[in-house]
């Protein structure tokens, strides 16, 4: 539905511009720029949306993607500590 007036608002805007003359180009221009903004819009708030419900349902948590650089500094040095103590352990059973 959506592409079908896209379509048609584009061949609208071409047989106005002819009749338009000169500032046919820009009447174009000033279409095309309206189509773009409202599609950017609809899917700005349709990504909104689908976070809020990921959210509810418990698909993403916000706060992992809100962590401060001393947090992932701590989870990156556990991370590593972790690594070398099973280096550790591999090496004392040797």
């Amino acid at each position: 539905m959506t592409i079908t007036g896209i379509i048609t608002a584009i061949i609208f805007a071409i047989i106005i511009s002819i009749y338009l003359g000169p500032y046919g180009g820009i009447f174009i221009l000033a279409v095309i720029f309206g189509l773009i903004l409202s599609t950017h819009q609809r899917n700005k708030k349709m990504y909104e949306d689908i976070q809020r419900i990921k959210e509810r349902l418990g698909i993403v948590d916000r706060n992992d993607f809100q962590m401060t650089n001393e947090e992932i500094e701590e989870e990156l040095e556990d991370y590593l500590n972790k690594g070398t103590d099973k280096n550790k352990d591999k090496d004392s059973d040797k």
